[in-house]
């Protein structure tokens, strides 16, 4: 059961809030396009309401910086550089033109930092707020970016986008159920917009809701049935709720395409191992080349060793034997997996020289790995060499994770030398870490012989 749940921790896509999920993530609304470039060169006007209220001098200033913001907005920021640097106090919606222009030239600190101005200057500002949102937003400013489009709800605004962006913002914190609220206001608003049905699924799967979200990826296909990532996340639903073959389906499918990626192959191969159809999962991963199964190498060498550890060791070398060879890049733990590797199909061969020799070089890179050495402790308990078995048993009990292990077996290797006070020793602490009625009945049969 133990080795069943580690190779199913390979099925995902992406439903977390870190940074690695960019690449695949939905609902993310557009801060880049034509459409957000329209919007946010609307928001240079000042007709609407919660804005700074203007002296006549400052409208006939901001009625002739007006179409200079377009045709030449260089020398419009200039203008209110010089005007904001006067001793003279400026309004705030001079602070907001003059961030806008940063903002679009890509002077994003100059704008956080003018949006902040006019927000000092006037704190309910509304379309300071959304801006200064949006932009936070756009540089991966989650919290920032919530806070600052949350205000601008609060003051008033309700279009689609504001609430699609905050529902986006919640998403990538974690505040699933307002993040899902968010969203639902933005569909409402919006209902042709697929970034917020997108971000509503995603919503929902990440709160793992899986059933209520499948609906809502039906509907993302059929509006979009070209678009593959819906097919990948339909598919880790079914994965979710244990509905395996209708997963294997999709994920069948994606590879006919030819959209497969590695994530979508390293599932679907899975999927076929945990089902039992071993062959397949390896067919699966030798469709491959091997460089992508090297940039996934830890997931590939835990499904070669979940084959060995079914016996199906015919299909774990298949596998295996599409590796290749050791690259000295790799990270230790891999590293030491492949070794480990190599030697238990050395075990399998019969050459105990070799299998060894592998330990050993597996011990060299990973000097501290319990498991090494209980293996090695017990290949030379095996030929009777108990001082060195017990020498890599006695290195091993200073893993955490192994140290019950090598409890067990450096007492096995000192009962067959009759020490049995030094084995009762042992197995009293082994009994501490992890007490049991066989351990119990051990230490029962080994104070019996040592009174005799």
């Amino acid at each position: 059961m133990k080795t069943l749940v580690v190779a199913f921790t390979i099925f995902s896509i992406g439903y977390t809030s870190g940074q690695d999920q960019e690449a695949d993530e939905m609902g993310k609304p557009d801060l880049f396009g034509p459409e957000f470039q329209k919007r946010f060169t609307a928001s240079y006007g000042v007709l609407e309401d919660r804005e700074p209220e203007l002296q006549e001098l400052e409208i006939s200033l901001l009625e002739k910086i007006g179409p200079m913001v377009e045709e030449n907005p260089e020398f419009a920021k200039s203008m209110l550089e010089g005007m904001l640097g006067e001793e003279t106090p400026a309004t705030a919606s001079f602070n907001f033109i003059l961030a806008n222009l940063y903002f679009n030239g890509g002077a994003l600190d100059d704008a956080l930092a003018e949006y902040d101005r006019a927000i000092e200057k006037f704190p309910t500002f509304r379309r300071a707020w959304k801006n200064l949102g949006m932009l936070k937003t756009r540089r991966a400013d989650y919290e920032g970016g919530m806070k600052a489009l949350v205000r601008c709800i609060e003051l008033g605004d309700t279009s689609p986008d504001t609430y699609g962006s905050a529902a986006y913002c919640h998403l990538r914190v974690g505040n699933l159920m307002a993040a899902e609220l968010a969203y639902n206001a933005a569909v409402v608003l919006e209902p042709n917009n697929i970034e917020w049905v997108e971000g509503k699924a995603q919503a929902m799967m990440m709160a793992k809701r899986y059933k209520e979200a499948l609906p809502l990826l039906e509907e993302l296909l059929r509006r979009d049935p070209q678009k593959n990532i819906y097919r990948a996340y339909q598919a880790n639903v079914y994965v979710e709720t244990e509905q395996y073959y209708k997963a294997a389906q999709i994920f069948e499918m994606i590879e006919a395409f030819g959209d497969g990626t590695m994530d979508t192959r390293l599932q679907l191969a899975n999927i076929y191992s945990l089902q039992g159809m071993y062959d397949l999962s390896v067919d699966t991963y030798l469709g491959a080349e091997r460089s992508d199964l090297v940039k996934r190498i830890s997931e590939v060498l835990l499904s070669v060793r979940f084959l060995v550890e079914k016996n199906e060791v015919d299909e774990a070398r298949r596998l295996f034997d599409k590796i290749g060879f050791l690259d000295t890049y790799w990270k230790i733990e891999d590293r030491t997996r492949f070794l480990l590797l190599e030697s238990t199909f050395a075990k399998h061969d019969g050459d105990t020289t070799l299998e060894e020799a592998k330990l050993v070089e597996a011990l060299e890179n990973d000097p501290l790995n319990g498991e090494v050495l209980i293996l090695l402790g017990s290949l030379h308990s095996e030929r009777g060499e108990k001082a060195k078995a017990m020498y890599y048993f006695e290195r091993a009990y200073g893993s955490e994770t192994h140290e019950y292990d090598a409890l067990i077996l450096a007492s096995q290797a000192l009962i067959d030398e009759k020490r049995f006070s030094e084995s009762l020793e042992l197995l009293q602490r082994a009994s501490l870490k992890k007490p049991s009625s066989e351990l119990k009945s051990l230490i029962g049969q080994v104070k019996q012989a040592l009174i005799q």
